[in-house]
């Protein structure tokens, strides 16, 4: 079993800060029992008004977690040829499965463009969203990739409309916020009608923020930077076995260096 106190998120723009009063413990051997095995999740209509009040708290928290988890993939992956893709489809496809896979095949095909292989390269991320006809549609963030004519782009998705913009932004410290508004409403439609799973879809090439938890006390002195945001408040911490009460000190940090520390974990 181990324990940390201390966590830091690092991307090529921001370091983030956490310091926790009580020490949090993993332990890495727990095992799920057959007993212990889920039964078949209930849709949120069959939840009684108690449950539903209680799923719409936590899904209000993993939606937070799942946009600034977004704001640091945009950061660690954002080029100059970053662009945004909207799908949609002239058929009223209500099935997200039968959309879901539709876009999976586009994908594939669009690798294979571009690529020249069936080896997955493509870095994306891709949220799925509901239209006011009930039809699904995607919204993607693709970087990394070279432009490619609308017909093109209208070819391989073959099921109706396509729109691409490049992702033009007039600092770096706004491209995360800029592109995660874009995604907000697809998450939480996937939270509510698919809570459980995973609130987006992205590529497993994609660049990731270092993170590092660390109990035995270490010094952090960041000579070219500005605090852009610290607070304290409290939180539940898993420690022995149960969640206590914990004081966490936060604090978010814009690294100012052209040329940073921050290192890619091939």
């Amino acid at each position: 079993m181990g324990k940390y106190n201390k966590k830091i998120v690092q991307t090529p723009s921001y370091v983030e800060i956490w310091e926790y009063e009580q020490s949090i413990f993993t332990d890495k051997k727990t095992k799920r029992t057959a007993d212990t095995r889920p039964t078949k999740r209930r849709t949120f209509d069959e939840l009684t008004e108690e449950e539903q009040s209680k799923r719409l708290q936590r899904m209000k928290k993993t939606r937070l977690d799942a946009k600034w988890h977004l704001l640091r993939l945009v950061d660690c992956n954002f080029d100059d040829k970053t662009s945004f893709l909207t799908l949609t489809t002239k058929e009223n496809i209500k099935a997200r499965d039968e959309f879901k896979k539709l876009l999976k095949t586009f994908i594939k095909r669009f690798n294979y463009n571009i690529f020249k292989t069936k080896k997955s390269q493509l870095k994306y991320i891709a949220v799925l969203e509901k239209q006011k006809r009930g039809a699904w549609h995607a919204h993607m963030l693709l970087f990394d990739v070279p432009f490619i004519p609308h017909r093109q782009l209208l070819d391989l998705w073959g099921h109706g409309a396509v729109r691409v913009n490049k992702v033009d932004v007039d600092s770096k410290d706004n491209r995360g916020r800029y592109v995660t508004k874009y995604f907000e409403k697809g998450i939480g439609q996937e939270l509510l009608e698919n809570f459980g799973k995973h609130p987006y879809l992205s590529s497993n090439n994609l660049r990731q923020p270092i993170v590092d938890k660390n109990y035995e006390p270490f010094d952090y002195d960041f000579s070219d930077t500005d605090i852009l945001y610290e607070s304290e408040y409290s939180s539940k911490t898993y420690n022995k076995g149960e969640y206590v009460n914990s004081k966490v000190k936060y604090k978010k940090i814009k690294l100012n260096k052209k040329e940073c520390d921050w290192k890619v974990e091939k």
